[in-house]
């Protein structure tokens, strides 16, 4: 069992590594780094969602994807037209499917780097879990206190 007590020991014991120039421990740059991860996700996850909702909008002015649409009696402009069209249809709906799930591509993106030999202490990350989300109430509880002094001085004068 991973107690409160054996995740703050590791905690402080990061601190005796020494300190970036700005003061930070390498626990705090290592919570930096998955927050940047996690927001990147995040990006994604909100660009798909706009992607999708842009493309619901304008699914609305499309022919059924049901209908046999005939173009053998077009012209060759009308042709060009009707092909571009089947394409840009074509590629609405591969983004309304499932396929496109960009956490599974990401997955596959960086599978072959976690099964690398070399990378194998990366197995352990869960381990980290805690020290760092105690890590993170500490800087969340230090911000709040910098906050709290700064309005009580602005509010002083």
């Amino acid at each position: 069992m991973y107690n409160y007590e054996r995740a703050d020991s590791f905690n402080k014991g990061i601190r005796k590594f020494g300190l970036t120039p700005d003061g930070q421990s390498y626990l705090d740059l290592f919570r930096q780094l998955i927050s940047h991860i996690g927001n990147a996700m995040g990006y994604i996850r909100l660009m798909r969602s706009g992607g999708i909702h842009a493309s619901s909008n304008v699914s609305v002015y499309l022919p059924k994807l049901d209908d046999n649409l005939d173009f053998a009696k077009a012209t060759c402009a009308t042709m060009k037209a009707a092909e571009n069209l089947e394409n840009n249809i074509q590629n609405l709906s591969k983004c309304f499917s499932d396929e496109t799930e960009y956490f599974k591509l990401l997955i596959e993106a960086f599978t072959p780097f976690f099964r690398d030999p070399k990378n194998m202490r990366l197995r352990n990350f869960y381990l980290v879990v805690p020290a760092v989300t105690i890590n993170f109430v500490e800087y969340i509880s230090m911000r709040r206190t910098k906050s709290i002094k700064g309005i009580n001085r602005v509010f002083s004068l």
